[in-house]
């Protein structure tokens, strides 16, 4: 659980595992530097309950302090769960019984739901399948397919891959960043059960940054040139050409866009150029979909 200035709505995240049916857990929180008291509400917990475990880092954002606390664990499972989020209190045992019925399976994600700032919650689905490379990697690069708080993975599936990444400009797609790269090598599931609930509120992370659509940009040209996804995929060509002009000042992201559209990147800063001055005119969008 990584946690920053979280004082807010830790204290119901923590009892929610603490509520947990299946009992046999460890909850290793990574303090990311926090100015307010979630340390001192943290240190409590451990000090009533030994699964309970606080760790510091330096302000190092989510994929530092989630890989300092998957490193730091003992299980042979991974869950998720940030700090301002709730799981159901049969989480654990539901997904635990599966993946030890399915040894085929690395990961297991759940539907839930989304606890809106009114305190009513509202369902959140996902598609109910197995998932697979060959069958599913274009899903996967339209949209982030797995609520991370759903999650449970092998352990050693996560060493495989390298954990997740800690590049500042991957910060808050990280998690999204890591099932394509666990994708590649492994088989998942999606079950129907309503496992967790997902708040929204100004405080946190991805509420916060306006700008997501550059982290997982970052997260595709991290992925193409580390050849986990070939860019001459076509779906992820017309993602990253949506977000041309999604993006406030595009221009400035051409040196990383040119490692995709390689011999068009000076086409692709006219395209730009022009629809900047035209005011997102649709057909500077239709010629430079229809030529990049």
């Amino acid at each position: 659980m990584p946690a920053y200035n979280a004082q807010q709505y830790i204290t119901e995240s923590i009892e929610s595992v603490i509520a947990q049916t299946y009992t046999n857990w460890e909850l290793i929180i990574v303090d990311d530097n926090s100015t307010d008291d979630t340390a001192s509400i943290i240190k409590e917990f451990s000090q009533q309950d030994s699964r309970v475990k606080y760790l510091h880092q330096d302000r190092g954002r989510q994929g530092k302090a989630r890989n300092k606390a998957i490193k730091n664990s003992s299980g042979e499972y991974i869950a998720f769960l940030d700090a301002d989020d709730l799981w159901e209190n049969t989480k654990l045992q539901v997904q635990i019984d599966l993946i030890k019925n399915r040894p085929d399976i690395a990961l297991f994600f759940t539907q839930g739901f989304i606890l809106q700032p009114d305190g009513k919650s509202i369902p959140m689905d996902v598609k109910v399948q197995e998932w697979s490379w060959q069958k599913d990697i274009d899903l996967f690069i339209t949209q982030n397919q797995i609520p991370i708080l759903s999650v449970l993975v092998k352990k050693q599936a996560l060493i495989n891959v390298g954990y997740f990444s800690e590049d500042p400009a991957i910060q808050n797609a990280e998690d999204y960043h890591l099932w394509i790269k666990l994708l590649k090598q492994s088989t998942f599931l999606s079950i129907p059960n309503r496992l967790f609930y997902y708040r929204v509120h100004e405080q946190q992370s991805t509420y916060q940054n306006s700008n997501l659509s550059v982290a997982v940009a970052h997260a595709f040209i991290d992925l193409t040139s580390t050849q986990i996804i070939d860019k001459q995929n076509n779906t992820l060509r017309m993602r990253l050409k949506w977000f041309i002009f999604q993006v406030p000042e595009a221009g400035h992201y051409l040196n990383m866009l040119k490692a995709i559209f390689t011999e068009k990147v000076k086409l692709l800063a006219t395209m730009i150029i022009l629809d900047k001055m035209f005011k997102n005119n649709i057909i500077i969008k239709r010629l430079a979909f229809q030529w990049l």
